[in-house]
C-alpha cells in the first residue's frame, strides 16, 4: 500500500545511512586500482631466483615459480587466501609475500621448495604481519633476516620492517605523503623507493637514501602512475622501472645516480614489473600485447618485441588436487549468450579462465569475468558454484556442479527474459565508459566491445580524456562513428571527457576534439579555471550533446559544500543536456538532491546513467553498472539514442527497471494542464530493493514497499490541484552482489506538467543556488590566471549566473 512521506537530507534504510564510494579498504580509487596487487590469469610481478634457474611470479591467486626458460609451472600457494607480490630471500630458499587473508593485506614467506614433491601438503604460508593497516610489497633486506614492506598504519603510506625472528615491526622510510615501492640495493646499503615530487603530478619520482636512515636524493621523476616498481641491476649501477613517458607503460634504465633514462622495451602495448636477472644480462618483464599477462625476458640493453624471448608454460602442476570445469551460458533460444560469471570454487576464492580478464567488484568484493557464451577454467576439485548475468533484462542464474580431481566437468546455465526492453523502443547506454586507464590488461576494441555485449549495453560512449597530463585513450580513435565491431543493435562509439577542475563535461556523438582536454590542472599550462561553456558550446556545433558527469559525492546543508562544480552556473545560463545521476564516483542521493533544486528553478535535464568505470583495470565494475534507457522512435543509432537523451525520454539504473507515467505520459513530455494528474509506476530489478519513490517538485510524496521477493513493485495514484509540477521516480535500496555501485538504484527523468505556459519554481531552492554561485565564485576567482581578460570573462559568466537565480528566487519566473 502506498504512503504520502516527505524526506529531507541523505536517506536511509534500515541498517543505516546510505552512503557513495564502491572501494574496498577505504582509499582513493587510484590508490585501490593501481597500486594494490591484483588477480591475474597471466604471470603477474615476476622475481628471478638467486641462482637465476627460476622466475617466481603471481598467476590465478597464487605463487608459481618456472625455469627461468619455461616448462612447467609449479604453484606454491593454495587457498582460501589470495597471494601476490612475491620476492626471493637472499638465500633462495624462501618467498615473501603479500596475502589477502581475513579481508586485509598483508605479508607472508612461503618455503621456496613448497611445491616439488615430498614438500608437506596443504598450506604452509607463514604469516608475518596481523594489523588493520593495509601491508603490501614485501622485499627482502640483504642479510635475509627481515623483510621490508608498506604499510598504511598511520594512514598515508610508510615503508617498515618485520624482524623474521620475533616479528616486531620497525620504520625504515616515513613521513609526509606516500613511500611506496621499495628496493634493497645489492650491497644493502641503499633503498630505492617511490614517493612525491613536490610541484610535480602523478604518484612520485625514484629516490634513493641509506637504508639506515638520511637524506633522500631525487634519482628521477616522470608523471607515474604506481607503475615505477624500481628494481636495481646486480651491479648496483642503474635501477629499471615502468615508465610512461613514451605514451604507453615501458621498462626503462636510469643509472642510480640520475641522469637520462633508456627505454629498453620501447613498444605500444604495456610492459611492467621488471626484474634483472642475477648475471645482469637479462630483464624478466610481462606484457599485454595479447590482452592478458604474458611473461618474457630481454637483453637488459633492450630492443623491439622482436628480441624478446617469451618463457613459455607448459603445464601447471597445484598443490591440491584439480579438475577442468567447461560451461555454455545460453540464452532464452538456447545458444551461448554473452553474460558476466562468477565461478566460485571449493576453496573460497574465485577463478577465471586462463587468457581471461579477472575482475572484482569492490564494494562487495565480488569477482566476475566476461564470457562471449562458452568457458572452460581450472579449479580445485569439489564443489563450484557458477553465477551469471547480462544486465537487468535478464533473470540470473546460478548452479552448483562437483568437479572431479582430474577430470573434466560439465556446467550450464540460462539466462531468461526478466524483461524486454527495446521491444518497448527503450535501449540501454552508458554515458560515461572508459577504455584505456593505465591498466595491466591490454584492451584492444575487440574485448573491450565484448564488455558491452557481456552487459547488454547497447550504446556505449568510450569517453577520451586525460589524467593529469596522460592521455586516457587514443587520439585517433575519436572518428565521431562506431567502432568496426559495432552491430544494428550495439554500438560503441568514442567521444571525448573534459576534466576541469570544477567538475567534468562529457561531449557524446562529436567527430574532432574541443582541447585543451584539461583545466584547473595545478603544475601545468593549465591551472587557470577553466569554462565548460566552451566545450558545452563546441559539442552542440558538431551535432553531439553534452552533460554532467558524477555530479557529486556529499551533500551539504551549506552552499559552500556544493562549490566544487560549475553544474549551477552552466545549467542556468541555458548549457547542459543531461546529469547523471547514476555514477559509481558520486553518491546517487546527493547528486539527485542537486537535481531536484535544479529541477526546482525551471530547468530541464535528463536523468541519465554513466559508469565511469575504467576497464582495463581488475578493480573496476563492468560498464553499464551505471546506465542510462533511452526511448528511440525507430531503430538504434548513436544520434537517435542520443536525440532521446537530450529530449529527456530517460531513466537511469544500476539495477531496476523503473517505468513511469503520468496521464499516460512518458518522462520527458510536457502535459499542458497540472490538474487531474494520474501518476502510474513499476519496478521489476533483478537485485531487491528497499522501495519505490515518486518525487513530486522535489518531495518524495509517495513510497511504495516492494512486493515479497523484494524485487517488484506497482504504484497508482492521483495528484489534484498541484499547479505547475513536474514528477519523476526513483527506486532505492541496499549494496547486492550483482550491483557495481553502493546500493541499488534507479531515477526516471520528469514528466513535467505546466499550468498556463509556467514551470514549477521554487523561490527558496533558486535563493539557495544563487548562494552556490556565490561560493562557486569565491573558490574560483583565486586563480591563478594567465591574464586580466580571462579572469574577468570567467566572472562575467558567474555573475551572470548569479542574476539568473536573483530573479528567480524574486519572482519565481
Amino acid at each position: 500500500m502506498a504512503t504520502p512521506l516527505r524526506i529531507v537530507g541523505i536517506l536511509t534504510l534500515a541498517t543505516g545511512v546510505l552512503v557513495a564510494g564502491p572501494n574496498r579498504f577505504g582509499f582513493s580509487d587510484r590508490v585501490e586500482r593501481h597500486l594494490f596487487p591484483e588477480v591475474t590469469t597471466g604471470p603477474a610481478e615476476p622475481v628471478w631466483s638467486p641462482d637465476g634457474k627460476w622466475i617466481a611470479f603471481s598467476m590465478q591467486g597464487d605463487i608459481w615459480k618456472v625455469p627461468s626458460e619455461g616448462g612447467e609451472a609449479i604453484a606454491l600457494t593454495q587457498g582460501p587466501a589470495y597471494h601476490f607480490e612475491p620476492d626471493w630471500s637472499p638465500d633462495g630458499r624462501s618467498i615473501a609475500l603479500t596475502m589477502d587473508v581475513e579481508g586485509n593485506l598483508e605479508i607472508g614467506v612461503v618455503p621456496a621448495d613448497a611445491g616439488l614433491v615430498g614438500s608437506p601438503a596443504g598450506n604452509n604460508v607463514r604469516r608475518l604481519t596481523n594489523d588493520t593497516g593495509v601491508d603490501l610489497e614485501p622485499v627482502w633486506a640483504r642479510d635475509g633476516q627481515s623483510i621490508l614492506f608498506v604499510s598504511s598504519r598511520n594512514r598515508s603510506f610508510d615503508i617498515l620492517r618485520v624482524a623474521m625472528t620475533d616479528g616486531v615491526v620497525t620504520p625504515v622510510v616515513t613521513g609526509p605523503g606516500d613511500q611506496i615501492q621499495p628496493a634493497v640495493s645489492p650491497d644493502g646499503t641503499t633503498l630505492a623507493f617511490v614517493a612525491r615530487v613536490s610541484g610535480r603530478l602523478g604518484t612520485g619520482g625514484i629516490w634513493t637514501q641509506p637504508i639506515t636512515g638520511g637524506n633522500p636524493t631525487l634519482v628521477h621523476y616522470e608523471e607515474s602512475e604506481y607503475r615505477m616498481r624500481p628494481r636495481w641491476t646486480p651491479d648496483g649501477n642503474a635501477l629499471v622501472y615502468g615508465s610512461d613517458e613514451s605514451g604507453s607503460n615501458d621498462i626503462a634504465m636510469v643509472s642510480a645516480t640520475g641522469g637520462n633514462a633508456l627505454v629498453v622495451t620501447p613498444d605500444p602495448m604495456g610492459e611492467f614489473s621488471p626484474s634483472v636477472s642475477p648475471d645482469g644480462t637479462r630483464v624478466a618483464f610481462i606484457s599485454n600485447h595479447r590482452g592478458p599477462m604474458t611473461l618474457y625476458t630481454a637483453p637488459l640493453a633492450g630492443g623491439p618485441r622482436l628480441s624478446w624471448t617469451a618463457v613459455p608454460i607448459t603445464s601447471h602442476q597445484r598443490r591440491s588436487p584439480s579438475g577442468r570445469l567447461r560451461v555454455q551460458v545460453s540464452g532464452p533460444d538456447n545458444m551461448p549468450m554473452p553474460a558476466r560469471v562468477t565461478v566460485t570454487a571449493s576453496d573460497g576464492r574465485s577463478y577465471t579462465p586462463n587468457a581471461g580478464f579477472a575482475r572484482v567488484m569492490s564494494v562487495t568484493e565480488t569477482h566476475y569475468f566476461h564470457t562471449m557464451g562458452e568457458f572452460a577454467v581450472e579449479v580445485p576439485a569439489g564443489p563450484v558454484t557458477i553465477s551469471a548475468m547480462r544486465g537487468p533484462e535478464f533473470e540470473p542464474a546460478t548452479t552448483v556442479v562437483d568437479v572431479a580431481d582430474g577430470g573434466t566437468t560439465n556446467g550450464a546455465l540460462q539466462l531468461s527474459r526478466l524483461v524486454d526492453m527495446p521491444a518497448q523502443g527503450w535501449y540501454s547506454g552508458d554515458t560515461h565508459a572508459h577504455d584505456y586507464h593505465q591498466g595491466r590488461f591490454g584492451l584492444s576494441h575487440a574485448w573491450l566491445f565484448e564488455q558491452s555485449l557481456a552487459e547488454d549495453l547497447h550504446a556505449t560512449n568510450v569517453l577520451i580524456h586525460m589524467d593529469g597530463t596522460r592521455l586516457m585513450g587514443r587520439w585517433q580513435d575519436l572518428t565521431g562513428e562506431p567502432i568496426r565491431e559495432s552491430t544494428s543493435t550495439y554500438i560503441l562509439q568514442f567521444a571525448q571527457e573534459f576534466r576541469g577542475s570544477l567538475g567534468h563535461i562529457g561531449l557524446l556523438g562529436i567527430g574532432r576534439f574541443k582541447l585543451p582536454l584539461i583545466g584547473g590542472a595545478p603544475n601545468t599550462a593549465y591551472a587557470q579555471t577553466a569554462s565548460d561553456l566552451p566545450y558545452i558550446d563546441d559539442a552542440h556545433d558538431q551535432g553531439g550533446i553534452a552533460g554532467f558527469m558524477h555530479p557529486y559525492l556529499n551533500r551539504s546543508d551549506a552552499p559552500a559544500g556544493w562549490a566544487g562544480s560549475l553544474i549551477p552556473v552552466d545549467v542556468a545560463l541555458g548549457k547542459g543536456d543531461f546529469y547523471d545521476v547514476n555514477s559509481i564516483y558520486s553518491d546517487e542521493l546527493a547528486s539527485a538532491e542537486m537535481y531536484y533544486r535544479l529541477l526546482n528553478c525551471g530547468f530541464r535535464l535528463a536523468a541519465t546513467g554513466g559508469t565511469d568505470n575504467f576497464p582495463d583495470l581488475w578493480r573496476d565494475p563492468p560498464p553499464g553498472s551505471a546506465r542510462t534507457y533511452a526511448k528511440l522512435d525507430g531503430p538504434l543509432s548513436v544520434p537517435a539514442w542520443l536525440d532521446a537523451v537530450k529530449a529527456g525520454r530517460t531513466f537511469s539504473t544500476n539495477a531496476p527497471i523503473v517505468m513511469l507515467r503520468v496521464n499516460g505520459q512518458e518522462p520527458g513530455a510536457v502535459i499542458p494542464t497540472a490538474t487531474g494528474l494520474r501518476v502510474e509506476a513499476t519496478v521489476t530489478s533483478i537485485a531487491p530493493f528497499d522501495r519505490l519513490e515518486i518525487i513530486v517538485n522535489g518531495a518524495v510524496t509517495w513510497t511504495v514497499r516492494p512486493d515479497g521477493d523484494g524485487r517488484t513493485a506497482r504504484f497508482a495514484g492521483s495528484l489534484s490541484a498541484v499547479g505547475p509540477a513536474w514528477i519523476a521516480a526513483r527506486v532505492v535500496g541496499g549494496p547486492h552482489p550483482m550491483v557495481g555501485d553502493s546500493y541499488v538504484f534507479a531515477h526516471t527523468s520528469p514528466v513535467y506538467a505546466e499550468q498556463n505556459g509556467e514551470r514549477y519554481v521554487s523561490k527558496e531552492d533558486a535563493a539557495f543556488l544563487g548562494e552556490v554561485v556565490d561560493a562557486i565564485k569565491a573558490r574560483a576567482m583565486r586563480g591563478p590566471w594567465r591574464s586580466t581578460a580571462e579572469r574577468d570573462a570567467f566572472e562575467q559568466e558567474l555573475d551572470a549566473a548569479r542574476a539568473v537565480y536573483t530573479r528567480l528566487a524574486t519572482t519565481g519566473r
